[in-house]
């Protein structure tokens, strides 16, 4: 069972609250960057609810039904045993961002060196290629498959950019 729910519950013991209460209370508990979006929140909170109703740790308050139904959780209803576990929302890099050595720092960072120079020299080769293309009419059929090869690299080297870059912001290093 989601441990973060479980506790929003327990602060709401024996007190109604609804599926979109909880919700914005939920979304309180997640790093801005890695929040969900509302109606999906709201959906795995509803289905978790569903899971607990079964097990008698949450009724419906007075039998409410449909939108903006309530319930109350009620732990002492029931003799389950709740397991605990990592909130979906949750991020599992946290952890691994905390203990980021200084070489990988480091090598993430020359990898991104790396890739913006690569990226500069293959568009500026297709930029020549196209450039000695439209000079030189007579050298297209020679020219244009180079060019061509050069703008699929270059496409490719960006693409290896944005994934090192998007990995130093995950982590939080500046770029």
């Amino acid at each position: 069972m989601d441990k973060t729910l479980i506790d929003l519950l327990r602060k709401q013991s024996n007190t109604p609250f609804s599926t979109t209460d909880i919700r914005d209370i939920y979304v309180l508990q997640i790093p801005e960057g890695q929040r969900p979006g509302r109606n999906q929140l709201r959906k795995h909170i509803y289905r978790e609810l569903l899971r607990l109703e079964s097990v008698k740790l949450v009724e419906r308050h007075q039998g409410s039904t449909g939108r903006g139904c309530k319930f109350i959780f009620s732990p002492e209803h029931s003799s389950v045993e709740l397991e605990p576990k990592r909130s979906p929302f949750e991020s599992c890099d946290h952890q691994a961002e905390l203990t980021m050595d200084g070489e990988t720092q480091r090598a993430l960072q020359e990898e991104l060196s790396q890739r913006r120079v690569e990226l500069v020299a293959s568009i500026g080769e297709a930029e020549e290629y196209q450039r000695l293309y439209n000079k030189y009419p007579a050298l297209r059929g020679a020219v244009k498959e180079q060019y061509l090869e050069s703008r699929e690299r270059s496409t490719k080297i960006l693409g290896q950019l944005r994934a090192v870059e998007s990995v130093i912001t995950k982590i939080g290093l500046p770029s």
